[in-house]
């Protein structure tokens, strides 16, 4: 029921970021799902603003490292408003690592159930919305930045065959805001915002970030796709403003999936 009632935050952050200008301070990162199946498995997944790895160093325990970087300069203009769901002067990204278990749960070693755990560190900047194209250039004193600590756990059942893999995670990442700045004309005329934002420190914020996943080729490459919806657990702390102000609620990530293991190689056969 838990879960649901998630779920249910989830659409209703979407349907209020929908009506609001996007400004974040937090972009989540896509999950990490490797689906892997034996020891010394190594999966790759590569896009233009994410990279993912992870290894199996026995038959039940792996690793894995992911990075992200984020900028949209190439998608909007300068004057851009973005749209509504994303903020088209986000900038940043997080470096993480984690470690795992995973095992196969079914005799034809296709249904997958794996756990990682892990630490990232990272930071975003962006500019406040009152900003004006012509003045922003060179300017920081629309800019607010933040930087943070994460901790993750992320269980996740899934399938893997050499033409499709699927499957559904459901990441609950604690961030850490740290060492918040603000140019001088940040909310310069909305207290309650400015006050809102100086919060974010005050203590670790909760995410349940629902994770959907999809991948299809064929053995070693695959086309990778991920949607996922990141909504805070307990945000009153943030009361006075609709929380897509800061935090992005929704992501879609797409890329190619690299795998290089013995099953891969033993599928042709």
């Amino acid at each position: 029921m838990k879960t649901v009632r998630l779920l249910l935050m989830a659409l209703a952050v979407l349907a209020f970021a929908s009506c609001s200008r996007q400004m974040h301070t937090y972009v989540p990162n896509p999950a990490n799902v490797p689906l892997l199946k034996e020891k010394n498995e190594f999966k790759a997944n590569l896009s233009l603003t994410n990279w993912q790895a992870a290894y199996a160093v026995s038959d039940n325990i792996a690793v894995m490292v992911n990075g992200q970087y984020v900028w949209r300069n190439l998608l909007y203009d300068s004057d851009s408003d973005g749209d509504w769901l994303l903020d088209p002067h986000v900038r940043g990204g997080l470096i993480e690592g984690g470690v795992g278990f995973f095992k196969a749960v079914d005799s034809r070693q296709r249904a997958i159930f794996d756990v990682y755990a892990g630490y990232g560190n990272g930071s975003f900047k962006t500019l406040d919305n009152e900003f004006s194209a012509d003045s922003i250039r060179g300017n920081t004193n629309y800019q607010l930045r933040t930087k943070f600590h994460k901790f993750f756990i992320q269980p996740t059942f899934g399938f893997s065959h050499k033409v499709v893999e699927a499957a559904f995670s459901t990441r609950i990442s604690v961030v850490r805001f740290y060492d918040q700045t603000m140019g001088s004309k940040v909310f310069e005329n909305d207290d309650v915002r400015r006050e809102n934002f100086l919060k974010l420190g005050d203590k670790a914020m909760p995410f349940f970030e629902p994770t959907f996943t999809v991948r299809a080729g064929y053995r070693y490459i695959k086309w990778h796709g991920q949607l996922l919806i990141s909504v805070p657990i307990n945000d009153e702390t943030y009361s006075g403003y609709q929380v897509g102000d800061f935090f992005q609620p929704v992501s879609f990530s797409t890329g190619i999936s690299l795998n290089f293991g013995q099953w891969v190689q033993d599928a042709k056969k």
